[in-house]
């Protein structure tokens, strides 16, 4: 008759393969928690060190209307008209961003760098639902940030009657010199780090334990020889006088 393998050994020594080992986790991470600390903490002190060096950065901001030139009233507004001008507005934001408005800008107020450069600093976005058109410039002078954006309101206005011949845009709301920098949010890029760095650390802590070599379980030796152990000796502690301790 032949026995089973779980004559040989006691429960402690076998778990169901397809269940995560919890406490395998916890001391793997007890074991490398150097390692998990050394590359988290680099990762941390870079979190601290972009938060507290970010330049301070203000924003101005310019409304625009697409609108037919007409005087509506309630009684007088014609739903298919404002439908055509708010999809108006999805096509007027790419050309605000232009590279030819683009240069244009660069060479009047010298600000350097590419087009495509300055085109990452200005975000022209529709209003939901509207016939609004926003546009925001960012620069760490106020006064800068404010002539540039009011700039580009009327550069895009003219290269909208350049290449469309359309004279339907308008301006709501010009672009007033900010007295606040935008947020620089450190708090959450100092928790964004934190767990990032965690996060690496213990990766690399499990994939140097993947790659260790080194046996700790019966399992591991059975994995080796590909047989089934029959026991094993526990490991005695001698003094010099071959008493056990």
């Amino acid at each position: 008759m032949k026995r089973k393998r779980e004559d040989f050994y006691e429960d402690d020594f076998y778990e169901d393969e397809e269940e995560l080992d919890l406490i395998d986790l916890l001391h793997t991470l007890l074991r490398r928690w150097k390692l998990i600390t050394l590359v988290g903490i680099p990762i941390f002190i870079g979190g601290i060190i972009f938060a507290f060096t970010r330049p301070t950065v203000y924003q101005g901001e310019i409304t625009l209307m697409v609108s037919s030139g007409r005087n509506y009233s309630v009684t007088s507004i014609d739903g298919s008209e404002l439908s055509t001008n708010q999809k108006l507005v999805t096509t007027y934001a790419e050309v605000a961003k232009s590279r030819l408005l683009m240069k244009r800008l660069i060479e009047k107020y010298d600000l350097g760098g590419t087009p495509d450069g300055l085109g990452k600093l200005i975000e022209v976005n529709p209003v939901d639902d509207t016939e609004l058109i926003r546009i925001t410039y960012k620069n760490k002078d106020p006064e800068m940030a404010a002539a540039v954006t009011n700039e580009i309101g009327s550069e895009f206005i003219n290269r909208i009657r350049e290449i469309m011949n359309f004279q339907n845009l308008k301006v709501v709301e010009r672009a007033e010199v900010p007295d606040k920098p935008l947020p620089k949010k450190r708090g959450l890029i100092l928790a964004i780090s934190f767990v990032l760095g965690g996060i690496v650390g213990v990766f690399v802590g499990f994939l140097v334990e993947f790659f260790h070599s080194k046996l700790r379980k019966p399992r591991d030796i059975e994995n080796i020889l590909e047989c089934p152990m029959l026991g094993m000796v526990p490991e005695f502690n001698l003094n010099e006088e071959g008493e056990e301790k």
